[in-house]
């Protein structure tokens, strides 16, 4: 069985539209949901941003956390400042670190005091750091990784590393809901598959 975390990421709104990703992902067959905990002093966070509005504090994530609860699937939340590791460590059972924390003492110290598990993007989980991903051939030291996280909008790929690599316990896939509204596309639309192609990968992985 491959463990399956549906990021959720940015690709919401407002906390109901969350909780309803969160429950479509659980309702697909993920075995967990993702989100990314930063603050508007990093650029692209700033106010007046679309990401400005989604900042989680404390009561957001332990709102995120019971609703995770209460549809089955565990919560993760990627901290992207230093602050965020206390605030979210009673929330959640291990660390996802970015690829670009993946040598940042300020968080990777922090999360490792807590004594959880750790995967972080470049070290012991496989990731492709672009956006939108560019053609990516499988690193030589793949086989040294427990994971991988999967920046491409198709489903193939990742069941074709999964199945191609029997080490592979932990698959991260960005995810979308199906259908939006005309004028609005999710932020990380370019990286992202749909809920419907979320529960096909997880069937296929995972019968």
């Amino acid at each position: 069985m491959t463990f399956i975390c549906a990021e959720i990421g940015v690709n919401w709104r407002n906390l109901n539209e969350a909780d309803e990703m969160i429950r479509e992902a659980a309702a697909a067959g993920a075995d967990a949901v993702k989100f990314q905990a930063y603050t508007s002093a990093e650029g692209p966070f700033a106010v007046g941003s679309p990401l400005y509005n989604i900042i989680l504090d404390e009561t957001a994530v332990r709102y995120l956390y019971w609703r995770c609860r209460a549809a089955g699937v565990e919560l993760m939340v990627t901290p992207m400042y230093s602050a965020a590791v206390p605030m979210l460590d009673p929330y959640v059972k291990r660390w996802k670190i970015r690829y670009k924390d993946r040598e940042n003492e300020a968080i990777l110290g922090p999360c490792r005091a807590t004594g959880k598990p750790m995967l972080i993007s470049g070290k012991n989980l496989c990731c492709q750091p672009e956006y939108p991903p560019k053609e990516w051939p499988i690193p030589s030291d793949f086989n040294k990784t427990i994971g991988y996280s999967c920046h491409i909008p198709s489903i193939e790929v990742p069941i074709e590393v999964t199945n191609g690599y029997n080490h592979v316990q932990f698959l991260e896939v960005h995810v979308k809901r199906d259908h939006y509204p005309d004028n609005y596309c999710p932020i990380d639309n370019a990286v992202s598959i749909t809920m419907s192609e979320l529960a096909e990968l997880c069937r296929r992985l995972n019968p």
